[in-house]
């Protein structure tokens, strides 16, 4: 593949793109760097066991080269994955990589950025999947504000799971063509 279309170098240069394309400014992003790179290591170390494996020296210049470069590199991608939320169609065109190696350079890198947000003791204390602890811990808050969006959900054919998925809703009907309906009928 072609080298990486966006120069990192000089995005990590500019601090106001910076913090537009990722959320991090240059000192934040230098702090998560410093304790990215050993949570890479550590992981490239690891087989999918979960074993530390021996450590393999090989010769200078030796193996294959990372498909987005240096540390850095991979955390800026991470990073403005997150934030923007890009298809792995442009991710690949972005960072001159295939479809598949972006999506599989996520797979790798999200755990390895929670490792390290865990180090940096910068992750949530308290998580929870129980409504019951949910309400729990927000019992001293006043007002909880939830976004949510209702998202279109293709017709299933089978008759039992229509009804499961019908909203009681009919559907809409603009009054423009309901009243040039009733004139064609003469009423």
């Amino acid at each position: 593949m072609a080298r990486p279309s966006i120069n990192v170098s000089a995005v990590l240069t500019d601090d106001r793109q910076l913090r537009s394309l990722i959320g991090l400014g240059r000192d934040d992003f230098e702090k998560l760097s410093n304790e990215f790179t050993p949570c890479l290591n550590e992981d490239r170390r690891k087989k999918r066991t979960g074993k530390l494996k021996k450590y393999h020296q090989r010769k200078v210049g030796g193996g294959r080269k990372p498909a987005l470069g240096p540390p850095e590199n991979q955390l800026f991608f991470i990073l403005l994955y997150l934030k923007n939320y890009p298809t792995y169609d442009v991710l690949s065109f972005t960072f001159g990589i295939s479809r598949s190696g972006a999506f599989q350079s996520l797979q790798r890198l999200l755990p390895v950025l929670k490792q390290t947000q865990k180090n940096l003791q910068v992750l949530p204390k308290r998580t929870t999947d129980n409504p019951q602890e949910l309400f729990q811990l927000i019992e001293s808050v006043d007002r909880v504000l939830i976004d949510a969006t209702e998202r279109p959900l293709q017709r299933p054919q089978k008759p039992a799971r229509q009804k499961k998925h019908y909203s009681g809703k009919k559907a809409f009907i603009p009054s423009r063509i309901r009243r040039s309906q009733i004139r064609a009928n003469g009423s």
